[in-house]
């Protein structure tokens, strides 16, 4: 005679047929968000850093910024270390007399928007591997003399060096910070400061700050710096098979900047990590 299972644990198998495979998503999704929260993980990843600026220019019309920032990090676990080269490929639609991080001076003024491809950036970090919990790692910037129209021009031809530092504030607040200085043709010279603050409340569900503050040294005082305040809302989910989605989302507003910057942004990030 064949008994038959009691009904609890028919129950228990169908909650679990339900829930195990949406907990293995989530622990996958927090594993995820952990190394796209840390510059120096070794991933492979097609990121975009965007931007949406409002009241710029001469216009105080809207601008966009499009960065394509392809990672793929090499893992040399026999020697200790990794190295993580990857690109910054600007695409802007600009207003007139617009001033951008990467823009040597505030367009020229015009009549229309001026839109296409600025400077491209190739940066490589050495990040050795550390038993600590906080992680540091260094190396060159070269940028390349991309622009599609020499309005859009930044230092071309230039060079420069940037250091990164990871840790966790606590068990659910990660940080990261890469500052820099990139000097290049027509005396380029901008340092670039970009603190990442994230608080993990929920698996792959983060709000977090991550926004690039500059200083352009060759601008007076008053038009020297720009510096963003402001919150997004941060999602990694599991593609399965080891593929991932990850979106970031926020407003910003400049609490310093020069004439001819925005006055408040959206800022939205889009991710693909690979396996």
């Amino acid at each position: 005679m064949i008994r038959k299972p009691p009904v609890v644990t028919v129950w228990a198998i169908v909650v679990l047929s339900v829930i195990a495979p949406r907990i293995a998503s989530a622990d996958a999704a927090a594993e995820m968000a952990a190394k796209l929260q840390n510059p120096l993980a070794s991933i492979r990843a097609i990121m975009t850093d965007n931007s949406v600026g409002f009241d710029t220019g001469n216009t105080d019309g809207t601008s966009v910024g499009f960065q394509i920032q392809p990672v793929y990090a090499i893992d040399f676990a026999d020697k200790g270390f990794t190295l993580i080269p990857r690109a910054v490929i600007p695409i802007v639609n600009v207003e007139p007399g617009t001033d951008r991080p990467l823009l040597p001076q505030p367009l020229p003024s015009a009549t229309s928007s001026v839109s296409g491809l600025s400077d491209s950036i190739v940066q490589l970090f050495y990040a050795p591997h550390l038993d600590g919990d906080w992680k540091w790692g260094f190396g060159p910037l070269v940028s390349i003399p991309t622009a599609t129209k020499k309005a859009l021009e930044g230092p071309q031809w230039g060079g420069g060096v940037a250091g990164i530092l990871v840790g966790n504030l606590s068990e659910n607040v990660s940080f990261a910070g890469i500052v820099g200085n990139h000097w290049g043709e027509n005396n380029f010279n901008t340092m670039m400061l970009q603190p990442m603050v994230f608080w993990n409340f929920a698996p792959g569900k983060a709000i977090a700050y991550n926004a690039m503050i500059t200083a352009d040294w060759n601008a007076d005082s008053s038009n020297r710096w720009t510096i963003p305040l402001g919150v997004s809302w941060n999602q990694t989910i599991d593609l399965g098979g080891g593929h991932g989605f990850d979106y970031m989302i926020g407003p910003y507003y400049n609490v310093e900047r020069p004439d001819g910057a925005a006055r408040w942004e959206i800022r939205f990030m889009l991710t693909w990590l690979a396996p």
